[in-house]
């Protein structure tokens, strides 16, 4: 009973643990890249005051990223590594208490355009397509970028893709609030720089850096983005430039359940419930129509055993009945019926008794329950 009990508990897992196993391996989410044909938006990173002061800029023609670099002096729980890293990458020296922006990675709005006007005409400078696919990962999750980028004229060595996790609205342990904070960076080097030369690749923001940066797609699910910003020079330039900006929204949840996949894991308990309820069935079967079987040797006749036969709510036939060796039954055994709800005794008669177990093999056919063979053993008569 033990195993039919953990037979029933595995059937009436499996269809689960099928469905998980599957989800583990499928993005829970996926979201197009959609390509970028030209663009005059400028990227403006402001790194904020230690009061989370920003840089109040509300262009509809810039996209603003903002860098919280005060989590140490705060004890805030934003996180700062990145913020710190990209400020000593500007080259910016912060304030505590003002808020600092570069625009294109120029202090100067103007510097930032009139380096813009170098590449207008080649406009766009690169093709790029892929996807932001959410995975399940530990208590957290990361996210696949697989991309497709081509560079339509050729560029420096020294080109970086950088790619942002940002969130439209933050919210600190502190109740300090701003928008568009920047929770992750990472920079992309492993692509080709030669023109229509294209690279595959795959670019992942990891579990580890998410979680560690305290990034929880199931507490907060909306308003996070991607952000690409590719800088560097054309070949044969010495102007920093941005040379593509995209900023695609993260998906993190399915917005609908496909008819097939709901169907899917629905199917699968159904089918769960019917090999189960079937088990079960049999099982009670099992219970009230099979008979009860005993031995033991007879008081008074020698070599003689008698085997009683207890049936229940079903008419059985004993088809067989032998002894395993080296018991030897005196006459052939003779199929016969017993009805249902009866109790028989049958004497067997032995040649001779043996020191060894006496073994029965009795073949029975019960009605609607089919053919079984059991097995009876008795305790020899020989001390």
């Amino acid at each position: 009973m033990q195993k039919i009990a953990a037979l029933i508990v595995v059937l009436l897992l499996s269809p689960a643990i099928a469905i998980a196993t599957a989800e583990q391996n499928e993005a829970v989410v996926s979201t197009t890249i959609d390509s970028v044909e030209s663009t005059d938006t400028r990227l403006i990173e402001c790194f904020t005051s230690i009061s989370a002061e920003d840089c109040a800029i509300n262009s509809q023609d810039d996209l603003v990223l903002n860098w919280w670099p005060w989590s140490d002096e705060t004890n805030s729980n934003w996180p700062d590594d990145d913020a710190k890293a990209r400020a000593g990458e500007l080259l910016l020296n912060l304030s505590q208490n003002n808020p600092l922006s570069v625009t294109n990675e120029e202090l100067t709005v103007g510097q930032a355009n009139e380096n813009r006007q170098e590449i207008e005409d080649l406009l766009p400078i690169i093709s790029l397509s892929g996807e932001l696919n959410l995975y399940e990962e530990l208590d957290g999750h990361r996210v696949e970028i697989p991309i497709t980028m081509t560079p339509l004229v050729n560029l420096s060595d020294s080109t970086i893709m950088y790619i942002y996790l940002s969130k439209d609205y933050s919210i600190d342990d502190h109740n300090r609030r701003l928008n568009n904070l920047v929770y992750e960076m990472k920079p992309e080097f492993g692509f080709s720089n030669q023109e229509n030369n294209s690279t595959e690749t795959t670019w992942i923001l990891s579990e580890s850096h998410l979680s560690a940066a305290g990034v929880d797609f199931d507490e907060s699910p909306y308003g996070w983005s991607v952000t690409f910003a590719l800088f560097g020079e054309l070949e044969g330039s010495d102007t920093n430039q941005l040379l593509y900006l995209n900023q695609v929204e993260l998906s993190t949840q399915k917005e609908n359940v496909e008819l097939d996949q709901f169907l899917v894991p629905v199917f699968a308990i159904v089918f769960g419930i019917i090999v189960i309820t079937t088990i079960l069935g049999n099982m009670y079967k099992e219970e009230h129509g099979m008979p009860i079987i005993s031995g033991y040797w007879h008081r008074e006749k020698a070599n003689c055993l008698v085997v009683e036969f207890t049936t229940k709510s079903r008419r059985m036939e004993i088809k067989s009945l032998e002894a395993d060796a080296p018991w030897k039954l005196s006459s052939r055994f003779k199929s016969r019926f017993i009805e249902a709800n009866k109790s028989v005794n049958i004497e067997l008669k032995f040649k001779q008794p043996e020191t060894t177990d006496c073994r029965l093999h009795i073949k029975l056919e019960v009605d609607e329950l089919g053919v079984w063979t059991q097995f009876l053993a008795i305790t020899t008569i020989i001390d």
